[in-house]
């Protein structure tokens, strides 16, 4: 059954987004005296970040890491690391630290390789995830998802590459084998057609975001708003 938390308003989903985030964070932090968080990019979460960062948490505790990733540099509008570093820049400036997923290497296959063995270890408390129009999750895209998802896999992190994928076709993602280690999931998502579209993935199993609710990965937990 899809638990679903509905908001009022985008902005009460950012502010619910962001609370839900630091109860996450700071449970760890007293279980384990440190906390992780894997975040998505895109332009929905970004709010999220910002009501996030304005709390008042054990920053020097936690660490952030990129759910995925463009095979871009920082400097470049489409990087999710970029617009992290930004959104949660008073996190940082408090002494959170951030894992990069991008590296500058000759190929996104390369990149991946460094990111892996730097995410292999990563102890991941939450893991915020997003989800496209089309029914993706990460940089699991239809047709280009198959070693990502793959349950056998040994990585955690992996190139894909996705000619569909907007401001980057070469990517760097999480597997689903990474993301299951995840102690739990929030899938955030806006709008009636995105909340129809994971719907219809679920019960049609037609898209890669019904992954998340695949036997073996943490609870899910969706939060939307109209």
């Amino acid at each position: 059954m899809l638990k679903l938390t509905k908001f009022d308003t985008r902005e009460a989903l950012m502010q619910g987004a962001a609370q839900h985030l630091a109860d996450a964070l700071t449970d760890a932090i007293g279980r384990r005296g440190a906390a992780c968080a894997v975040l998505s990019g895109g332009g929905t979460p970004a709010p999220a970040y910002r009501a996030l960062a304005a709390l008042p948490l054990e920053w020097p505790k936690i660490t952030f890491g990129l759910v995925d990733e463009r095979f871009v540099p920082l400097s470049n509008p489409a990087s999710n690391e970029s617009m992290i570093a930004t959104t949660l820049a008073p996190a940082f400036a408090a002494g959170a630290q951030l894992k990069p997923m991008y590296f500058a290497a000759d190929t996104v296959e390369r990149a991946a390789d460094f990111a892996d063995v730097l995410y292999e270890h990563l102890h991941i408390d939450i893991a915020l995830m997003g989800m496209g129009a089309d029914g993706h999750t990460a940089s699991w895209f239809a047709g280009s998802a198959d070693a990502a998802l793959d349950p056998a896999t040994t990585r955690s992190v992996i190139a894909v590459h996705a000619p569909q994928a907007q401001g980057s076709a070469e990517r760097l993602t999480l597997t689903r084998k990474a993301v299951a280690r995840a102690g739990r999931l929030l899938l955030l998502i806006t709008g009636t057609d995105k909340l129809a579209r994971l719907e219809q993935a679920l019960t049609q199993q037609d898209a890669p975001a019904a992954a998340l609710f695949a036997p073996g990965m943490p609870p899910v937990e969706v939060f939307w708003a109209a």
